[in-house]
């Protein structure tokens, strides 16, 4: 599913549904793939196109079911997961996918196989397969010497002897644990992949591979790099505008297609939004419904997009314009039980809100050269990320961090502080420019900075003067910035219908600009005027709501 294919959004027969009038629906809201559940009868051409669902989270029967602390089934009451590390799980999961190859799906989708991480810490893991892999991590870690132990005894009692909720970190090898459960789903769809596509190449016939998750997190962003394609729920944070998981997830998949599966029953204007806001980083909405208004108003965003695409400036192939870059680290995600990647979704959409260009990086050496790198809870970021941040500080960028930053060995224990204290206005360490703000997670939540320390600290680190963006208008505009050789794109997103809003490209990214091109979702395709402003190029946008993009040449 290359880039230059048609894009990303899948969608699932809806109850009692005819597959030709739901493929006919489809096609009119521009939906695909099909996914198709087991036995669903299909015609041929809907099945050469459409995916097969693979329950990969669920297992067959409960004796081959993962196991919790308290030694009952894992799945908390619902259906019995799966277990990452059975062999038995990884065969199923192969016969069917050559099941499906045999009938004819274009691929398949491994449906939740991260089922049994998303229970959490003593959900799952304590199965005979878990345990010897755990047993064989203990030996790694701390050589052939090692006496094997009852882990399973070992939890229950410290579960016993706690007097609330308990972490990894009151866990015995806890932190192995941990790590164990989180390798164990990278490994297992690393499983499922390669068997798929040794089935194809078997059969000399293309087959897709791709999945949907249950959560995002860091065994699940780092799994998706086996895939073809994935799907995330669309778990935007209240108030939020969800660009903080879409640059997440861009960062995280690269050029490959990837989709938000919003939650039943959304309402179609909350859908439309948030469907405006992915297609501004190549993303697309998967389980909509074609047919109904919610359908419809998706898909005047996504042939938005499909216009894009056709003419390979797509963001999913585009680079993005950056300001500032937003670490994520996977590490950090997963001593911080996920405070970091609440942290930075709050601190990108807090960025957005002023206008500033802040894609996400997953690695500190990443960043483009003059971009200001943010820190959001960055607690237990790898030594080399931090060794690399503190260069490039010292070399003249600039390091805006919401929370003190540390970095932590393998195993998640801190190493001594890499940054040295500094305040809100800025500190110089070296030739470059360090800004510290509180946390944005309190409590466990996120919360949004204070504005007058987070502007003072922007001025701090960004210098005053010269912004890639900048929007006045009565209501608020989200712009996302693109660069292709030869053209530069301004994606826009506006809740509430703007009239006389207007944009300030600076000239260091839109050039001396004179005319660009304005389409919109509600149909205007026009050439409006830009000029000269100073260090910017301006114009007025023409009224518009929901989605739209200028593309200017440079």
């Amino acid at each position: 599913m290359a880039a230059s294919e048609p894009a990303f959004a899948p969608y699932r027969l809806a109850p009692g549904a005819l597959p030709e009038e739901a493929a006919r629906a489809a096609a009119e809201a521009d939906a695909s793939p099909l996914l198709a559940g087991p036995g669903e009868p299909l015609p041929g051409p809907l099945v050469n196109a459409a995916l097969a669902d693979v329950p990969a989270g669920r297992a067959a029967t409960p004796a081959e079911a993962c196991r919790a602390a308290d030694g009952s089934l894992s799945g908390g009451g619902g259906p019995a997961r799966a277990c990452a590390s059975s062999p038995r799980q990884r065969a199923r999961i192969a016969d069917a996918s050559r099941a499906a190859l045999q009938a004819g799906f274009a691929g398949i989708c491994l449906d939740r196989p991260d089922a049994p991480l998303a229970l959490g810490l003593l959900g799952a893991g304590f199965c005979p397969e878990c345990q010897r892999e755990l047993a064989r991590h203990l030996t790694r870690e701390y050589g052939e010497q090692f006496q094997p132990v009852d882990y399973l005894a070992l939890a229950r009692a410290a579960i016993a002897q706690a007097s609330g909720a308990i972490s990894f970190e009151q866990l015995p090898f806890g932190r192995d644990f941990w790590r164990v459960r989180h390798e164990a789903l990278f490994r297992a769809v690393g499983w499922y992949v390669r068997d798929a596509r040794d089935a194809a190449r078997a059969a000399s016939r293309p087959f897709e591979v791709v999945a949907q998750f249950e959560a995002a997190g860091p065994a699940q962003l780092r799994a998706a790099r086996h895939l073809d394609g994935a799907i995330f729920p669309a778990a935007v944070a209240p108030g939020g505008s969800g660009i903080g998981l879409v640059r997440l997830l861009r960062a995280a998949l690269g050029r490959r297609p990837c989709a938000l599966a919003p939650a039943p029953g959304a309402p179609a204007e909350a859908l439309a939004r948030l469907a405006a806001v992915a297609a501004t980083c190549g993303l697309d909405l998967s389980g909509v419904e074609p047919s109904g208004p919610q359908g419809r108003d998706v898909a005047l965003i996504r042939r938005l997009a499909r216009r894009l695409q056709r003419n390979g400036i797509t963001p999913a192939a585009c680079d993005p314009v950056a300001e500032c870059a937003v670490l994520y680290s996977p590490e950090a995600d997963l001593w911080t039980g996920g405070r970091h990647r609440a942290a930075l979704e709050r601190a990108v959409e807090a960025l957005a809100a002023l206008h500033v260009q802040a894609p996400v990086v997953l690695r500190a050496q990443d960043a483009p050269p003059g971009a200001v790198l943010v820190l959001a809870h960055a607690r237990g970021i790898s030594a080399h990320d931090a060794t690399i941040a503190r260069r490039r500080l010292e070399a003249g960028a600039g390091i805006l961090a919401f929370g003190e930053p540390s970095a932590a060995d393998e195993t998640g224990r801190s190493l001594p502080p890499f940054l040295p204290p500094a305040k809100a206005g800025g500190t110089r360490v070296g030739d470059g420019t360090y800004a510290l703000l509180p946390p944005l997670v309190k409590d466990g939540a996120a919360a949004a900075p204070e504005a007058a320390p987070f502007e003072k600290a922007l001025g701090a680190v960004l210098g005053r003067g010269r912004r890639a963006a900048h929007v006045v208008a009565r209501a608020p505009v989200l712009v996302v910035l693109h660069r292709v050789p030869g053209a530069l794109l301004a994606h826009l997103v506006a809740d509430e219908r703007v009239q006389g809003a207007t944009l300030f490209l600076g000239v260091h990214v839109a050039g001396g600009a004179r005319r660009a091109r304005f389409v919109a979702t509600e149909g205007q395709d026009v050439r409006i005027p830009m000029n000269p402003s100073g260090s910017s190029v301006s114009t007025v946008l023409p009224s518009f709501r929901g989605y739209a993009v200028l593309s200017l040449g440079i």
